[in-house]
């Protein structure tokens, strides 16, 4: 994921959470918010945050890792314009299976409207 596609600064992130829209889901929460301008024909930036239920750093690094793998892999048409971040809601004993983490990650961008369900014509080609 290029830097240019990430949320990085606290003003940010504080934006997203103060104005946007929150989808739960039972691993992972999304907020999600449109962004207004130029900006709204650009990629969507994504930030990940994970709290410090998962103890240590080495466990909270692992939870990222898996929350950009999920997001990277995940077989959706992600929209222009959104700015989104993707919360962890596991506890460190009880970590989830990836595929499911991936199922449910696109289950919320769409819900949220940050994307759509690619065409089944585009799923088969990218085998």
């Amino acid at each position: 994921m290029a830097a240019g596609e990430r949320l990085k600064r606290n003003r940010e992130f504080s934006r997203v959470y103060r104005h946007g829209s929150y989808q739960k889901g039972h691993w992972l929460g999304l907020h999600a918010q449109r962004r207004k301008g130029l900006a709204s024909q650009e990629q969507p930036r994504v930030g990940f945050t994970v709290s410090r239920v998962i103890r240590g750093a080495v466990g909270r690094n692992r939870a990222k890792r898996l929350l950009r793998e999920a997001y990277r892999l995940s077989q959706v048409d992600s929209a222009l314009g959104y700015d989104l971040i993707v919360t962890a809601r596991w506890k460190a004993d009880e970590e989830p299976v990836f595929a499911s983490l991936k199922r449910e990650m696109e289950e919320l961008l769409i819900r949220s409207g940050a994307a759509r369900p690619l065409e089944a014509s585009q799923e088969d080609s990218g085998d």
